[in-house]
């Protein structure tokens, strides 16, 4: 695509293995969120806690913790424009 428009390749993004790890743990906790009558509730300490007892996280426990909160903030807000 990008050979057709002319326009030279985007570099990737370097990736870290903390941040990849705060993502993936985001990831895997957003596959149990609740809903409730189609709403979609954020997620919680609890959540983030059950994934954590099965996989490792390499940042301090509140990093992680301030990382999944802020993705779930973005992750809600696009939710919740789609389901308007």
């Amino acid at each position: 695509m990008y050979k057709r428009l002319g326009i030279a390749l985007p570099n990737e993004v370097a990736g870290d293995l903390v941040s990849d790890n705060c993502i993936q743990i985001f990831v895997l906790a957003n596959r149990q969120r609740r809903y409730i009558d189609g709403i979609a509730l954020p997620l919680s300490v609890r959540d983030i806690s059950d994934v954590c007892e099965h996989y490792h996280h390499y940042a301090p426990r509140w990093l992680l913790d301030a990382a999944v909160f802020a993705l779930d903030d973005i992750w809600l807000d696009g939710f919740n424009k789609k389901s308007k």
